[in-house]
């Protein structure tokens, strides 16, 4: 009888619930844990009331697990208790008329394997924390298995957490708003939680295989910058809820390409974060995923996205451009509430429904398109702004305007398919009247180029265009002697138009009809023709060298001066052999092939020879440079059978012998005697060839 009214006075005072259960497969992997690796010590605490504990733990208990639910000590660096030993006092004895009865104790020990919702959020003086496990003086695996929602949340003091290996459940938020959190460690035998650059991740497998999610960023890193570690960044699927809320130094965020799923509050109150690129193959991004980022100037959510959960940019001040998607469907309440940088908006096309207050306090919002397929439009979507809304006369944003007194212009759709039975549609715009639209952008198709069916500017009416793929051909033009080839891409059935080559005393010709309509590939040859012989270059003609190419001759050096092949001409140098007396300046070399005209003597070309002392100048030159014969002393005899000299520039001739005597036609005879007064020659002495 007594026994059984200790038992009903132990139910009274112990609040029953159910703690935390491991599925059987998942107590497997915990114990193949612990015995794979003994890490933590037990920690025992007691309690003699049932339901808290000497060092201010409460907690519930179900068949022989406990459950943390929360805590009133003050101890900075805690250990969360293994075991909870409840020991109950209770009275026992025979006698009458009220003998005295003997009192005895019962204690009753239970494992700790849970940590329930809420047990620490807002406690502000836990700075370190500890929990342990693994297996114990008897061979059972002891330890937290599942840690509850919310259960750290803003713990402002909490720097350091130390996470069992046992633990296989992290519930949403557990650590989140704890702003100096510095450093989390993962005992190394726990087979579904890590810790990778000082952040922790969840895991589907053994270690760097399988799949992870990023479960909480340590908030008191000073780094700007968040990059997915390597060992993992073909494998991180999704960010937990509340990841980086309130990372205080964060600017900018690399996710990759394989996270499909972004939780709710993920980058909430990053206040510095100014640049995140979202993977084109995000499915689900959160609610507020991004509310409160007072820095966020610009982001682009992938065409994967087709809901924007309430409150998603609540309160992103900076925000002044959304780059959105045709996928869109529904924006949700509060989307956009107080983006007060907004100026202007277009809902895409397919957008159905505005949530309630989706636009409120975007206070420098002045206009807005509404396309005709949103039919719910929420309540509150525009207080506090002074927008224009552009829509369809009679469509829902029209009626909601007019009953809301905001002031509206007309638009029209302008709707793009891929077909021209009009039931494929890739996108629609509302284009106010007189704009023009903007078409999607088409992936291509090798050889064929696409073009609209119709207009989309200047648009007066509802407008439907439609692809259209036209086959293309490819005209190849090769210029041999020049060395250059053009593709030129043409519509079937239209003709060819030919590069516009040209090349200086030439004209070219092709080897192929152009005025025939293409209808495949080929290929066409250029041919020049000379503009004073009218011979055509052979197939196999020889380009004169590069400009500025240095060429020899017999004794004589040379720079290419002109390589067009109608007239290419060089200009004489010097002499490769400077001890020589007599000079002469041909009126053509041939070099490589090709022949060129000499027609011009370089500046300082024979300058203060001493062995020459006679030159011939044949008749091809034009231009007798600066000193080019300058302090030649020894030179006697010039002949200038040149008629075309135009210039003797600045004391090419000064300095040579006193009795130099210069040769020429009869009718060059009075002009070269003057040029030579100005070549250096005071009183030239010039005689008749």
């Amino acid at each position: 009888m007594n026994k059984r009214m200790w038992a009903a006075a132990l139910a009274a005072a112990v609040m029953f619930s159910s703690a935390a259960m491991l599925p059987s497969n998942d107590i497997q992997v915990v114990m193949g844990a612990a015995a794979s690796a003994s890490s933590g010590s037990e920690v025992e605490d007691k309690s003699t009331d049932g339901r808290t504990t000497a060092t201010g733990f409460t907690f519930t208990v179900s068949g022989k697990e406990a459950t943390i639910t929360g805590y009133s000590g003050s101890v900075k660096d805690l250990a969360i208790p293994t075991k909870i030993t409840v020991e109950q006092e209770s009275s026992s004895g025979s006698g009458t008329g009220g003998s005295a009865q003997n009192p005895s104790t019962t204690s009753t020990e239970y494992q700790v394997v849970a940590i329930g919702n809420n047990a620490f959020s807002g406690n502000l003086g836990i700075q370190k924390l500890t929990m342990s496990g693994g297996i114990d003086k008897d061979g059972k695996v002891f330890g937290i298995r599942s840690i509850g929602e919310r259960a750290f949340f803003a713990c402002h003091d909490l720097s350091s957490i130390e996470i069992a290996s046992t633990t296989d459940s992290i519930g949403k938020y557990a650590f989140t708003d704890c702003v100096a959190l510095s450093t989390i460690k993962v005992a190394d035998s726990n087979q579904r939680y890590k810790v990778i650059d000082n952040a922790l991740y969840y895991y589907t497998a053994g270690v760097g295989t399988g799949e992870y999610k990023l479960v909480q960023f340590p908030l008191a890193d000073k780094a700007t910058e968040y990059k997915v570690p390597d060992a993992i960044s073909g494998t991180l699927t999704e960010i937990e809820d509340g990841a980086f809320w309130g990372a205080p130094a964060l600017e900018t965020i690399t996710i990759p390409a394989t996270v499909r799923e972004i939780g709710d509050n993920a980058f909430t109150e990053c206040k510095k974060l100014k640049n995140i690129s979202l993977p084109a193959g995000l499915k689900s991004l959160g609610e507020e995923a991004f509310k409160g980022d007072t820095s966020l100037a610009e982001v682009t959510l992938p065409a994967g996205i087709t809901t924007i959960q309430p409150g998603t940019f609540q309160y992103c001040e900076a925000l002044k451009k959304v780059n959105l998607s045709d996928d869109l469907k529904i924006i949700g309440n509060r989307a956009f509430q107080g983006c007060k940088s907004l100026t202007e908006f277009d809902v895409p096309g397919n957008v159905t429904t505005l949530g309630d207050q989706a636009f409120a306090q975007c206070e420098s919002l002045h206009q807005i398109t509404i396309p005709m397929r949103t039919t719910s439009i929420g309540s509150g979507v525009f207080t506090g702004t002074k927008v224009t809304v552009l829509c369809h006369n009679g469509s829902q944003a029209s009626v909601y305007a007019a009953a809301n007194g905001l002031t509206t212009e007309r638009t029209y759709t302008v709707s793009f398919y891929t077909n021209s039975t009009y039931t494929n549609l890739i996108s629609a715009q509302e284009i106010v009247e007189g704009k023009d639209a903007v078409p999607p952008q088409v992936d291509g198709r090798d050889g064929y180029r696409m073009s609209w069916s119709g207009s989309y500017t200047a648009i007066k009416q509802d407008t439907r265009v439609y692809e259209v793929w036209v086959k293309l051909f490819n005209v190849t033009f090769v210029d041999s002697f020049n060395g250059r080839t053009e593709v030129v891409q043409v519509d079937e059935g239209q003709m060819v138009v030919p590069p516009a080559w040209t090349m200086s005393g030439y004209t070219l010709e092709w080897d192929t009809d152009l005025d025939d309509y293409v209808t495949s590939d080929f290929t066409v040859r250029a041919t020049w023709r000379n503009n004073k012989t009218g011979n055509k270059l052979s197939a196999n003609a020889v380009k004169p060298a590069a400009k500025g190419t240095e060429v020899t001759k017999g004794n004589n050096k040379y720079l290419v001066s002109s390589s067009n092949a109608g007239n290419p001409t060089v200009k004489f140098v010097g002499l490769v052999n400077a001890n020589v007396s007599n000079v002469a300046i041909p009126e053509t070399i041939s070099v490589g092939g090709v022949q060129y005209r000499v027609t011009l003597i370089s500046a300082n070309a024979l300058k203060d020879n001493k062995s020459v002392t006679s030159v011939i100048i044949s008749q091809n030159v034009k231009s007798i440079c600066a000193k080019s014969f300058n302090n030649c002393t020894k030179l006697k005899k010039i002949k200038l059978k040149s008629k075309v000299i135009s210039k003797m520039n600045n004391k090419a001739f000064a300095g040579i012998h006193a009795k130099a005597v210069f040769y020429t036609y009869n009718s060059q005879l009075a002009k070269y005697e003057q040029m030579l007064k100005s070549a250096g020659v005071k009183k030239p002495t010039v005689k008749r060839l």
